[in-house]
């Protein structure tokens, strides 16, 4: 479900100095900027890894000083609380529309102010949709069609 996605991300580092191909020690190694609507964590770890270069005479192996990085991306609770008030509104327009749909079918009587609220319900649904965290803009698939449809002209 989309606001309770996580996202792991696990690179490591490491510093050669080209002149001596010597490690070079790292002093940190974190996530840098802040993403919108997301928390993220990370988890540096110090390792030793064995490099192999090429001298120009032979292969070579030094062990150098690397960093491992996990960095975790999670959702803010101000995002899940905002996309979980979307979609419990989503619902509600949409059992109404229902609820009405049926009431008009059955033939009871139905007050006519009411009779606007589908028509309201679709206005409103593709502009909450909107407001989803990572949704798409809306009428993507009708824009891609209409570019893909033939022109015929003058």
């Amino acid at each position: 479900m989309v606001p309770f996605d996580t996202y792991e991300f696990f690179t490591s580092v490491f510093v050669i100095n080209k002149g001596t191909n010597e490690s070079v020690p790292i002093v940190t190694f974190a996530a840098g900027e802040v993403a919108d609507n997301f928390l993220l964590t990370s988890k540096e770890l110090r390792t030793m890894n064995n490099f192999t270069y090429d001298s120009g005479t032979e292969q070579k192996s030094v062990n150098v000083e690397s960093r491992v990085i996990r960095i975790e991306a999670k959702r803010s609770q101000l995002a899940k609380a905002f996309t979980i008030c979307l979609l419990l509104i989503n619902w509600a327009l949409a059992i109404v529309s229902i609820h009405i749909t049926l009431l008009v079918l059955q033939k009871k009587k139905v007050a006519t102010a009411i009779l606007a609220l589908p028509v309201t319900i679709v206005i409103t649904i593709p502009t909450l949709r909107g407001l989803y965290v990572g949704s798409p803009p809306f009428g993507i698939y009708i824009g891609k069609f209409l570019a893909l449809r033939p022109q015929f002209g003058d």
